[in-house]
């Protein structure tokens, strides 16, 4: 300990309280980075301009996290030993991420050298989760390559052999102490205060004597013969690492056969062309071991990148309990993969300044580099809703359509609610309609489904994609978008029409072209000019002109009516009698539309409802103003439907 001490008295050497993360500090105390202490740097007086110093620092980092020219060859290898979690797509994701964007390739390895503790399904689970993240592998157990297999429970005569060689080199040996014996010392040295590390008993065997014992039969695990003094790695991120202490005689094969996960896996590594490891930081202590291994066997190691440990709130290392940490609760929360990938990319790693944090995982690619964060990375689920409803608006604009995912994320979501409003509608007593709600929605807002969601399934998700690219916005919750939204799927019934009238008092407060007018005056002024736009030809017209009519509904042609309709109506306050601002037939629109909601554009929603459904409600909110009127003027009511359009004077006789 003398020598930390003396370290920590130097000055601008980082101490301990300085070392805030829980990864950081369990490092701080094994290892030594001399590029981390100021004093060691010898700066000569021309170089002591701040500007200078800080150009310098800034060209070092960005090379530091600049990526190589040539092609990268990494790896993801996982362990069957349970699921993927959020932990271990991040480091599938980094190590994709690097490979591709320099032109590599990614493999995914699965080390199942620990048969004892092997989960049934996990592998497949692993393929299965991975492929829905949208991470694909060139290499692998499934898909096959130059360097396979790539299961290490099938490489097993590939690490005897370099076992093998280790011993005939005199770096490894045979260790036959039994597991008793070795905890018979464990527990011996703890109690008497001594190292419980491998004492060497058979690091002196000779390989005479080891030979002929393993050819009788007597068991053994395979021990690496460790440097007397520990040594230093090269990380991306750390520089330079070294254990304050050197390694025990580490096992590199166990006494069932397998090798160990430290053996199998730089054996794999080299044997693959590996040329890049980005894994967690809990590996990092363990690194001196592989590099030792590399250079016994005279091997260049890859380079290495270990990453910050990702931990919650309380800097506790995330675990089964935490929400979010397996891939199921995405899965069951409706979120898309390339939400969770961009999250997933965020923790440790950092793009340039000024880069929105919303990434395809295409841009993920041509955006990424090795600006990672030292230490532990809190995780925080804020972000998470903003990116899944960047993703679901970017889905949305897509050309042409991803059908499969808008169906799965959206689409079908979206349908199956409406099938179990509906549903819920025919079973409910109509006593009890009145308090009942179903998908936030109160059933009594609601008359008949519009038609195109009645219709063939094609026509249906045709209507709610469009319906969907009509909206604003699209938040994560999809019920709380159709409660919002419900005037797009249904109709409005003239009870709810008749009550947000007379909410709505600035109606009853209008002007028509500068001259007092009625609500139904000014309504039927609003259906008399959009009948314009495409003269209906009735049950008497051909399939062609019923298409051209249909093609001729577009945004393009109504809007220029509408705009023109509506500038000639205004509203005042009813308090003040102060004009309200704007054009007043905009108010008359989005109440005979959505029953005044808010929401799209309102050319927008008469373009997503088509004609014959905004014609038929425009003349619906006509009668329920008229018969307003007339019951104040204790006159009977308009009559039916078909007798109001008539007496508009419209062939609007196939609207209803």
């Amino acid at each position: 300990m003398r020598g930390i001490g003396l370290l920590l008295r130097r000055p601008g050497c980082p101490t301990l309280a300085s070392v805030s993360s829980l990864s950081s500090r369990r490092l701080w105390f094994s290892s030594t980075r001399s590029t981390l202490c100021p004093h060691q740097t010898q700066v000569t007086q021309q170089q002591q301009g701040e500007g200078v110093l800080k150009g310098s620092k800034k060209r070092q980092a960005e090379d530091k996290w600049k990526l190589p020219d040539s092609p990268c060859r990494t790896r993801f290898a996982p362990s069957p030993t349970g699921y993927l979690h959020l932990g271990s797509l991040r480091t599938a994701l980094f190590n994709y991420l690097l490979a591709k964007a320099t032109g590599g390739q990614f493999i995914l390895r699965i080390e199942d050298t620990d048969q004892t503790r092997l989960v049934h399904d996990a592998e497949q689970r692993l393929f299965d989760d991975l492929r829905w993240a949208g991470l694909s592998w060139d290499e692998g157990p499934d898909v096959q390559g130059p360097y396979g297999p790539y299961r290490q429970s099938e490489r097993l005569s590939l690490y005897d052999e370099h076992a093998n060689q280790l011993i005939r080199e005199g770096k490894a040996y045979r260790c036959f102490c039994s597991p008793e014996d070795l905890e018979r010392h464990k527990q011996a040295a703890h109690e008497s205060g001594e190292s419980t590390a491998y004492p060497g008993t058979c690091r002196n065997v000779s390989l005479e004597e080891s030979d002929d014992r393993a050819a009788k039969g007597e068991k053994y695990a395979v021990r690496f013969k460790s440097s007397d003094k520990p040594i230093i790695i090269e990380d991306i991120l750390y520089t330079r690492y070294r254990k304050r202490e050197p390694e025990e005689d580490f096992i590199i094969r166990k006494r069932d056969g397998f090798p160990t996960y430290h053996f199998a896996n730089i054996v794999d590594d080299r044997a693959m062309k590996i040329t890049h490891v980005i894994r967690g930081a809990e590996w990092l202590i363990s690194t001196p071991k592989h590099v030792e291994l590399y250079n016994a066997f005279g091997w260049e190691p890859p380079k290495f990148a270990h990453v910050g440990l990702l931990v919650d709130k309380e800097r506790q290392k995330l675990s089964k309990r935490h929400k979010g940490v397996d891939m199921s609760w995405y899965k069951d929360n409706q979120i898309p993969p390339e939400a969770l990938l961009n999250f997933a990319v965020l923790l440790g790693w950092s793009q340039k300044s000024g880069e929105p944090d919303f990434m395809t995982l295409q841009e993920m690619v041509d955006r990424f580099s090795f600006k990672f964060s030292k230490g532990d990375i809190v995780v925080s689920f804020d972000k998470l809703p903003y990116l899944h409803e960047k993703h679901f608006e970017h889905l949305l604009r897509q050309e042409p359509p991803n059908l499969p995912r808008l169906q799965s994320y959206l689409i079908n979501p979206i349908r199956d609610m409406i099938t179990a409003v509906e549903g819920a509608r025919a079973e409910t007593p109509k006593g009890a309609l009145e308090e009942t709600t179903v998908h936030n929605i109160p059933l009594p807002s609601l008359a008949s489904p519009v038609p195109q969601t009645q219709e063939s399934p094609a026509s249906a998700q045709d209507y709610i994609l469009r319906a969907l690219r009509t909206a604003k916005s699209i938040k994560p919750d999809l019920e709380l978008f159709l409660s919002q939204n419900r005037y797009a799927f249904w109709t409005i019934p003239p009870s709810v029409l008749s009550k947000n009238f007379d909410e709505t008092p600035s109606l009853q407060h209008a002007k028509l072209d500068g001259e007092e007018a009625s609500p139904s005056v000014v309504m039927r002024f609003i259906v008399e000019q959009l009948s314009d736009i495409v003269s209906s030809k009735g049950e008497e017209g051909s399939p062609e002109e019923k298409k051209a009519e249909v093609e001729e509904w577009t945004a393009e042609r109504i809007k220029p009516v509408v705009d023109a309709t509506v500038k000639a109506v205004s509203v005042s306050d009813p308090e003040t009698g102060e004009p309200i601002k704007g054009a007043g037939g905009y108010k008359f629109l989005r109440w005979a539309l959505l029953a005044g909601d808010h929401g799209p554009g309102l050319v927008s929603v008469m373009e997503l409802l088509g004609r014959k459904e905004t014609m038929k409600r425009l003349i619906t909110s006509y009668k329920v103003a008229l018969e307003k009127e007339k019951a104040e003027n204790g006159e009977s009511g308009s009559g039916t439907m078909d007798a109001v359009a008539t007496g508009l004077g419209l062939a609007l006789f196939d609207l209803f």
